[in-house]
C-alpha cells in the first residue's frame, strides 16, 4: 500500500512538471506587459533580439549569418527563431574595412543601433517550431508556419508584415528578402560613390585598320573628377582617344567624356566609357567594345 501511494506521488509530481514544462512556453504577464499589438512580444525582447549574435556584412547590408539567432529561451532569444537585418542609414564607404565595421556594429548599443541603422527583425514564433536534440539546429519551423517581420520605426516596433509559409518552395521569403534587401544594395549603389585608382579591361575592339576584331587593353588612372586612359596595343593606329577624360555620375553609373588633345574619333558616344558599381565591383562598357555589354573593371 505504501509502494502505490508513492508510486501516485511521483505521478503526481511528473503531470505538474509536464504543466509547468506547457506553461513556460506561454508568455509571461510580464512579457505581455507593454507587448506590441498584435503580439505578444514585448519592447525589450525584440531590442534583445538586436544583440542575439555577431553581425557580417552582406550586399548593403549587416546580419547574424547562417541561421541567424535560434530559439533559445537561457538567451536573450526567448521568442522563436530569429533574423535580424540592419540596413545603414548612410552609404559606407566604398574602401571601408568591413571586418573594423562588422566589429564596430558588435560593440554599438541598442539605441546606436536604431541611430545608424534600419532594422528589420523576421521572427517565427516559438510556438511554430519543434525541437529535435539530434540535429544541428535544435528548433526548426514546422509546416505551415507564419513569419512575422517587424521594423523599428518613429520610436516603436511595428509588425509590418506577415509571411504564410506553407512548405519549402514557398516564394514569400525570398520575394520579401529580394525586394527588401536588394533594394538596399541598389540605395547604396544609386548613391555617389568615388572611383579612384588603376584599373584595366582587356577586351576585342574594331580595328580601324581592318575591320577586325582585335584585342587590346585599355588602362585607367581614376582621380575624383578626371581619368587617364592609355591603351595597350602594338599598333599606334589603334591606340586613339588615349588621354583625359572628364568624369561625371548619374544615379550610379559614371560616365567618362574625352577632353584631350590627341586623336580621337569625331564620334562622342564611341569614344566614352560607361562604369557601374555591383557587389563592389566595377563595370564598364563603351561602343568602342564590340558587343557593348557591361564587363569586368579589373583594380591593378
Amino acid at each position: 500500500m505504501k509502494s502505490i501511494k508513492l508510486l501516485s506521488i511521483f505521478f503526481l509530481l511528473l503531470i505538474s512538471c509536464k504543466k509547468k514544462e506547457i506553461y513556460a512556453q506561454e508568455p509571461s504577464k510580464k512579457e505581455q506587459k507593454g507587448a506590441i499589438s498584435g503580439t505578444d512580444y514585448s519592447k525589450e525582447s525584440l531590442d534583445n533580439l538586436l544583440k542575439c549574435g555577431d553581425y557580417s556584412y552582406m550586399d548593403g547590408y549587416f546580419t547574424v549569418p547562417d541561421n541567424g539567432c535560434i530559439y533559445n529561451p537561457k538567451t536573450s532569444n526567448k521568442l522563436g527563431n530569429v533574423e535580424v537585418y540592419l540596413i545603414p542609414k548612410n552609404r559606407l564607404n566604398e574602401n571601408i574595412d568591413f571586418e573594423k565595421e562588422e566589429s564596430k556594429v558588435g560593440k554599438l548599443n541598442i539605441d546606436d543601433l536604431k541611430k545608424l541603422y534600419d532594422i528589420y527583425v523576421l521572427i517565427i514564433d516559438k510556438r511554430d517550431l519543434t525541437y529535435n536534440a539530434n540535429m544541428d539546429i535544435p528548433y526548426y519551423p514546422k509546416y505551415p508556419h507564419k513569419q512575422s517581420i517587424f521594423k523599428w520605426t518613429n520610436g516603436v516596433w511595428k509588425k509590418i508584415l506577415t509571411l504564410n509559409i506553407s512548405n519549402d518552395n514557398n516564394n514569400e521569403y525570398n520575394n520579401w528578402k529580394s525586394n527588401v534587401l536588394g533594394n538596399s544594395n541598389i540605395k547604396q549603389s544609386n548613391q555617389d560613390v568615388v572611383l579612384k585608382g588603376d584599373y584595366s579591361i582587356k577586351t576585342k575592339v574594331e580595328s580601324v585598320e581592318t575591320g577586325e576584331p582585335i584585342e587590346i587593353t585599355f588602362y585607367f588612372n581614376f582621380e575624383i573628377s578626371q581619368a587617364i586612359l592609355s591603351i595597350g596595343t602594338n599598333n599606334s593606329l589603334e591606340a586613339f582617344c588615349e588621354g583625359t577624360y572628364s568624369v561625371t555620375q548619374n544615379k550610379g553609373i559614371f560616365k567618362l567624356i574625352y577632353t584631350g588633345e590627341g586623336t580621337c574619333t569625331s564620334d562622342l558616344e564611341e569614344s566614352s566609357f560607361f562604369i557601374k558599381k555591383e557587389n563592389n565591383q566595377y563595370y564598364i562598357k563603351s561602343k568602342r567594345f564590340i558587343d557593348f555589354e557591361w564587363h569586368l573593371l579589373n583594380r591593378k
